[in-house]
């Protein structure tokens, strides 16, 4: 009898673990399909037409401006026009969103610069198809500083702040708010071992000292996203937003 009430009261309490699993997927899942969708492509600094672009630019710079090759200019220029046009429709990652101003600025130059080399093709100019080809490469390497990053490190922390600052704050999604914290807490220290480029070496002391304000914000983020005061997170999130503006700033 002993074990049939045993085996009876291990039955129920199966019985109980299953519904309550099912329960919490059932939330799980809930949870899931509200919660906003983020794509790799949106929170990655990169856009392939200007990858693309890059191969043309490359024969027109190393091949033939050095060996002033002005037939193979003149022959660059049609595979040139068709991968300029397709950068100039181009939309850049949400995560570049703060740049549009500069790429759009870029991105002026880059076509002003293949048109001068047109008109400098056309008139058979070879002194001015150098002085063109050596600006239509500078707007590609201008175009190219606007989105790719002089510290990796601040970038990897820029990603998660963005997924905060644009989706998580917004919404006041205080779950998400917590790990996207957390998260830029772990990215701290690469940052802190980040050294400049050589030629930004005079900024160094600059940067190191908006890492440690940057190390502060999250911190206090941390903190205060332990509580349940919701003004008093969302104002360390746009200090945290703040201070990394600010830090950014240092590269120009």
């Amino acid at each position: 009898m002993m074990k049939k009430t045993l085996v009876l009261v291990s039955l129920v309490a199966l019985s109980a673990w299953f519904v309550c699993a099912l329960a919490m997927d059932a939330r799980a899942q809930a949870q899931d399909e509200t919660a906003p969708v983020i794509s790799k492509q949106e929170t990655t600094a990169e856009v392939p037409e200007l990858d693309n672009l890059h191969e043309v630019i490359y024969q027109l710079w190393h091949d033939a401006y050095p060996a002033k090759n002005y037939a193979l200019i003149k022959e660059l220029l049609t595979q040139a026009d068709e991968l300029t046009a397709k950068l100039d429709a181009a939309e850049l990652p949400g995560i570049l969103r703060d740049k549009e101003g500069a790429w759009e600025e870029g991105k002026v130059k880059l076509t002003e610069s293949l048109a001068a080399l047109h008109k400098a093709a056309d008139a058979n100019d070879e002194e001015a198809m150098l002085k063109q080809t050596e600006a239509y490469h500078a707007a590609f390497e201008g175009l190219v500083r606007v989105i790719r990053p002089v510290v990796p490190a601040l970038d990897a922390f820029h990603r998660e702040l963005y997924k905060l600052y644009h989706y998580y704050a917004p919404e006041y999604d205080l779950p998400n708010i917590r790990a996207q914290a957390a998260a830029m807490k772990e990215a701290i220290p690469a940052l802190k071992e980040s050294k400049l480029p050589k030629k930004l070496e005079d900024r160094q002391k600059s940067f190191d000292s908006a890492v440690v304000s940057l190390e502060n914000a999250v911190d206090e983020l941390v903190a205060t996203a332990s509580t349940d005061d919701k003004d008093a997170i969302l104002a360390a999130v746009e200090k945290v937003h703040m201070v990394y503006v600010r830090t950014e700033k240092i590269f120009g």
